[in-house]
């Protein structure tokens, strides 16, 4: 019965563990756009940062962005577009999910900056971590191809700030994710 009983704490205890989030490079920012739900599973999101084309994130998956300093407007376009301003600091980890809601015809993106002091937003990371594939889209040679899409965004964005500027999601510093290896 005690054997039982440790083997049953060992597993559950190696279940506990977080999962370590990469650093970026020196001077850098890195940002980790997830796709955490799996509603719209058939539909890839377009992601942005300006007007820069990322990639198409599909459902479990994630990828890895590495950026300058400073502010940024990352954006996602399926149906509709959705918006986050950020504001990243130097040497930090941000994470960004796009997640699928019902669309009229096909599903529509929700962006969601992650704060590390919600725990939801902190299970859902380590889900992600843990069981989606890691994605190596980022092409900005794409870039090209989607200026139509990208102007009609930036459009889109200027009315959405100026009418109702309190839909646009914010990513301060300080939501910054910390690894669990090493940071303090």
């Amino acid at each position: 019965m005690r054997l039982i009983i440790s083997i049953i704490l060992i597993f559950s205890t190696l279940n506990s563990f977080s999962q370590v989030l990469d650093k970026p490079s020196e001077g850098k920012v890195l940002v980790y756009i997830t796709r955490s739900n799996d509603l719209g599973g058939a539909m890839n999101f377009r992601v942005y940062d300006k007007d820069l084309f990322l990639g198409a994130l599909p459902s479990r998956a994630y990828f890895k962005y590495e950026c300058e300093p400073g502010e940024h407007l990352f954006w996602a376009a399926s149906e509709n577009r959705d918006f986050v301003e950020a504001n990243l600091e130097a040497n930090k980890t941000y994470v960004i999910d796009l997640r699928a809601k019902l669309g009229m015809f096909i599903a529509a993106v929700g962006v969601e900056p992650y704060s590390p002091d919600n725990k939801r937003h902190v299970k859902r990371v380590n889900k992600v971590l843990k069981k989606h594939i890691s994605a190596n889209i980022v092409d900005s040679r794409k870039t090209e191809e989607k200026v139509e899409n990208i102007a009609k965004a930036m459009e889109a964005y200027e009315r959405v700030k100026s009418r109702q500027a309190n839909k646009i999601k914010k990513l301060l510093p300080n939501m910054n994710f910390k690894n669990t290896d090493s940071d303090e």
